[in-house]
């Protein structure tokens, strides 16, 4: 699923690379933009990939700096830790700075890093020598987590009201839990889709 998605994203930068050239930069101050996708990630540490819906709502303070919150809820996951330990949930909240690169079109190019905090559970798989049920699950109550991500992204405004945007992002942290040892959060995350620009 990753690799689809890698190659959606090189072809949809590729597409933007060769927009039409206009004069000037098209974001800019008071500008307000919204989005809505679903973020593909992989952990890093584990063999488990995620599946997230992200919500995020930002604000141009000018041409290059801009406040982004972000929401973020966990759909599915899939896979265990070497400890056969799973993810119940993994809901976020993330505010942070965007830092946009200059340019003298639509294209939009950032770098976005975002401190915040997760509501994370786990659970344990164990095997069982009941017959029709090979596995049971025991569960660990749910925390707050402590979270860091930081990404680059590309928005490219080809209407008033609407852009298209790209965007891949590390996040760090640890679900602390009482399972019996921490459970990395680290994970290589990517979105794209489309936007729309409230103001």
């Amino acid at each position: 699923m990753i690799k689809k998605i890698l190659i959606v994203s090189i072809v949809l930068l590729s597409a933007i690379s060769f927009a039409q050239q206009e004069d000037g930069q098209y974001i800019h101050t008071n500008l307000t933009r919204a989005t809505a996708s679903i973020v593909a990630g992989s952990m890093l540490h584990y063999n488990i990939n995620n599946v997230h819906l992200n919500g995020n709502f930002e604000y141009y303070l000018d041409n290059k700096i801009s406040i982004r919150g972000d929401i973020n809820f966990l759909m599915g996951s899939k896979g265990l830790t070497s400890d056969s330990i799973g993810l119940k949930d993994e809901h976020s909240l993330m505010l942070g700075v965007v830092y946009h690169f200059h340019t003298k079109n639509h294209v939009d190019p950032y770098f976005i890093m975002q401190p915040g905090f997760a509501y994370t559970s786990s659970y344990k798989e164990i095997t069982t020598n009941i017959p029709d049920k090979n596995t049971t699950n025991v569960s660990y109550k749910a925390v707050i987590s402590p979270l860091a991500t930081a990404g680059l992204g590309l928005n490219y405004y080809f209407e008033r009201f609407a852009h298209l945007f790209v965007e891949t992002r590390y996040v760090y942290g640890n679900h602390l839990s009482e399972a019996p040892k921490p459970i990395s959060l680290q994970e290589l995350q990517i979105t794209f889709g489309l936007g729309f620009n409230l103001f």
